[in-house]
């Protein structure tokens, strides 16, 4: 167990909306310091309760291995102790992943994150057997693959790897799996969660979520679900489903979306994106644009 404390908790234990940063560029494509630092400004004075980069969301695949330290000790700069930083490591090669997971520590990073790709049962205790002994505050391990990770073989991990204490679970049976571990589990494994599907995964008791936009909405209907007003959780839930609807259904271009609206609320200097992506059309650009004024429209109307 994680033994450093903040505000009276220990560093793993973060109940809320977790930031994943998309990762900005300058028009000359380099990493944009100053708009990471607005991002991470803003997204403490709306209530997250930690960080989590770089990830899939931070287009983590197109940086460099000084790029993903810049913006892990970035965020680490900027957030200076307020809240907890978790630093991505996953990497397709586990004697990278090692080497990555080390230096994000170094950093100053309270956890990290990883996935590993479900082989085997034996290889993937490995994998992850080998995260713990690098002695991170806490471990969060990110499953991906779709009903692949038995939930039996995670809550053994996570009873036999003393820092797992988090699973971020995204696959397509994702609501169902957090229930299965959290009752597998009795609870102690740490469930975090992403996607549309917010009231349901709330209502199924997970303990955090995950999202790069919107983290004032977030965790206004986070907070009115945890109070008991469940209601008005889910009217607030459903004034965001169009964006929430546009992102599920634009997967392609969900880059774009993202830098968009941060551009837009002149948290991001440029649009600039890396990943592989198709330009969005004309008709995906102006809906683009009109969801991005209903948005502010909605922070706003919430405050």
């Amino acid at each position: 167990m994680a033994n450093n404390k903040k505000q009276g908790l220990t560093t793993f234990a973060m109940d809320g909306i977790i930031a994943v940063p998309a990762t900005p560029f300058t028009h000359d494509d380099r990493v944009d310091e100053d708009s990471l630092r607005r991002y991470v400004r803003r997204s403490v004075t709306q209530g997250v309760v930690g960080f989590l980069a770089p990830a899939v969301a931070g287009e983590v695949e197109t940086l460099s291995v000084e790029e993903r330290n810049l913006v892990v000790a970035t965020i680490v700069d900027e957030v200076d102790g307020r809240v907890p930083v978790i630093g991505g490591a996953s990497d397709p090669d586990p004697s990278v992943r090692l080497q990555i997971a080390e230096r994000v520590l170094e950093l100053g990073c309270e956890g990290i994150l990883a996935h590993v790709r479900f082989q085997d049962e034996d290889s993937y205790s490995g994998a992850i057997e080998d995260l713990g002994r690098m002695a991170p505050g806490f471990l969060m391990i990110q499953d991906l693959d779709t009903g692949v990770v038995p939930v039996s073989l995670l809550a053994q991990l996570h009873r036999d790897v003393p820092s797992f204490k988090w699973a971020k679970v995204e696959t397509g049976d994702r609501c169902r799996k957090c229930t299965a571990l959290l009752r597998e589990t009795e609870g102690s494994l740490w469930i975090g969660s992403s996607g549309p599907d917010l009231i349901e995964l709330l209502d199924r008791g997970i303990h955090a979520f995950l999202p790069t936009l919107y983290h004032d909405i977030y965790a206004r209907i986070w907070s009115l679900h945890r109070s008991g007003c469940r209601d008005e959780a889910i009217l607030l839930w459903q004034r965001l489903l169009p964006c929430l609807s546009f992102v599920a259904s634009h997967q392609a271009i969900q880059w774009h979306i993202s830098k968009a609206v941060l551009q837009a609320d002149e948290i991001f200097a440029t649009r600039r994106i890396r990943a592989e992506s198709p330009e969005p059309d004309a008709v995906e650009s102006r809906l683009i644009d009109e969801l991005v004024e209903f948005a502010r429209e909605l922070s706003n109307s919430i405050v």
